[in-house]
């Protein structure tokens, strides 16, 4: 219960890191847009790594099979 509350609390202070991230590139227009792209840019690595560990099937062998 503490746990999810605990992720619950980071999320949304992400989310509001987030937007007042935003809101700061886009008063530094036209320079945030540097940011914009390079925010994007990590996003995309993040999300490729995310998808590709989920789709790795030998990680998940050794993970469920191999005692540590």
């Amino acid at each position: 219960m503490l746990e999810r509350l605990g992720y619950l609390l980071l999320v949304i202070a992400l989310i509001a890191w987030i937007y007042l991230l935003a809101v700061g590139l886009i008063q530094a227009f036209p320079e945030g847009i540097i940011g914009f792209v390079a925010i994007a840019g990590l996003g995309l690595l993040f999300f490729k790594v995310v998808r590709d560990r989920l789709r790795n099937k030998e990680d998940d062998y050794y993970d469920k099979n191999v005692k540590k």
